[in-house]
């Protein structure tokens, strides 16, 4: 490919999400009791959280062609978020995807935290176009913290590295066309990078071990951006065959390589596995990718199908809900159950009310009713809740607290009458794990 790609590859002027790092803990929200801070006070609540840590280029932050200050990423890491929160997780995340990162920039900042260090931009890597690079480096032992903590640490690294590699070569020409001392310089370059990735991985995985011993460690390999058309079973190469052949074969060496370290590390114990991300962007490069446009970085799409490719290494399946019916708002996911009823939950001024019955089945809590006072008792563990029709205030644990929502309401059903409550304000008076998914729709209940 020409020099367009590494132009392309680094060209983001503008901070993917305001701040230093990307943090989900719950999630931005689009209905108001569901948003980042709880209505109420949980801070008695001790349930561990699922940590997942996202380290690695631009492809682990999310990017796309056509970004701006306004976009907000939806790549592997929110996919693999989100079915974290299918299987009934506590999960947050934080992404410490960094535009234009290499493997040896990676496995510098990887050193230094291992040491307890912060570092300067320059010293991991010059040239880097990031705009949060500098924040994200001069917080290094925030790096070393999440780390420490992860359960899961997802990795997509090395696409950088051959980025130079590849713009040296001109896609209109066929490097068999070239001087042998050309074609020399062509294949031994390759293979230098391909050996100089394999030893700046191992050292940043190294690293990585000894700051979090026991967190699971998922790592992409790599698909090839190179354009081509398949019409009968037969691909034709928009480049010329032999150099799209010879970048072939540098991916090939370099799935050897990774899965060299991948049974090196798993030989001390670490609990790593790869996703296979090739097998499934290069069946349609030019679907999953941008790379007619001059981008290789994954469409939304080819996100998705990557965030497919880790979930299956770490639970197998990859959850959805159900579709929704025509004027349903929302779906509602319990402990990676999604509550499946008749009567539809229902959105009031930037609040989710749901059925009483239909949460508090789903999450094993025990129901009363008080028809004097018209009061629901709502009870889970130590953790008691009161809900009264029409009140301003909840009681937890016998403490009144302010309802941040419009009350809990009856609404009419043909025939008859359900008790619609606040679900956040239930949940989170519960003690539970509350977050909702824009991208999907879905408030995620978890214990």
């Amino acid at each position: 490919m020409n020099g367009q790609f590494g132009k392309k590859f680094t060209l983001f002027t503008a901070t993917l999400m305001t701040g230093v790092l990307l943090t989900v803990s719950s999630a931005s929200a689009v209905p108001g009791d569901l948003r980042r801070t709880p209505l109420l006070d949980t801070s008695a609540v001790v349930n561990s959280s699922y940590d997942v840590v996202v380290l690695g280029d631009s492809i682990s932050a999310g990017y796309e062609l056509g970004f701006t200050e306004k976009s907000i990423p939806y790549g592997y890491a929110e996919h693999v978020y989100e079915q974290a929160l299918f299987q009934g997780f506590r999960a947050q995340y934080n992404n410490y995807g960094v535009l234009g990162l290499t493997s040896n920039g990676l496995n510098k900042w990887l050193s230094a935290a291992a040491l307890g260090e912060n570092v300067s931009k320059d010293s991991v890597q010059s040239n880097l176009k990031d705009p949060r690079a500098d924040e994200f480096f001069a917080k290094t032992d925030l790096l070393e913290n999440h780390i420490r903590e992860a359960e899961l640490i997802l990795i997509s690294i090395g696409g950088n590295d051959f980025l130079q590699y590849m713009d040296k070569l001109d896609p209109k020409t066929d490097v068999t066309t070239l001087p042998e001392s050309a074609q020399s310089e062509l294949k031994s370059g390759l293979s230098s990078i391909i050996s100089n990735y394999e030893t700046e991985l191992s050292a940043s995985l190294e690293n990585i071990h000894k700051l979090a011993p026991n967190a699971k460690v998922i790592i992409s390999n790599q698909y090839l951006p190179v354009p081509f058309l398949k019409i009968k079973g037969v691909t034709t190469y928009l480049i010329p065959e032999a150099t799209a052949l010879l970048l072939k074969d540098g991916q090939t060496q370099l799935l050897k390589r990774l899965k060299s370290v991948i049974t090196q590390y798993s030989a001390k114990k670490m609990d790593i596995k790869m996703a296979d991300s090739a097998s499934v962007v290069d069946t349609n490069i030019l679907t999953y990718t941008n790379i007619d446009k001059g981008d290789p970085h994954p469409t939304a799409a080819g996100y998705a199908v990557m965030g497919k490719a880790y979930t299956e290494q770490l639970w197998g399946d990859y959850k959805t809900v159900k579709p929704r019916k025509s004027g349903v708002p929302i779906s509602v996911v319990v402990n990676g159950e999604e509550v499946i009823t008749k009567y539809s939950p229902v959105i009031k001024k930037g609040r989710t009310f749901i059925a009483i019955a239909d949460i508090t089945d789903a999450i094993g809590a025990k129901r009363s009713w008080d028809g004097p006072t018209n009061t629901a008792t709502i009870q889970l563990g130590e953790r008691t809740v009161e809900i009264t029709i029409g009140a301003k205030t909840i009681k937890i644990d016998g403490k009144t607290v302010p309802l941040n929502a419009d009350p809990a309401y009856l609404q009419q059903f043909p025939g008859e009458k359900k008790t619609y409550v606040p679900l956040a304000a239930l949940s989170e008076g519960l003690g539970l794990h509350v977050t909702y998914r824009d991208t999907l729709k879905t408030a995620f209940i978890n214990n």
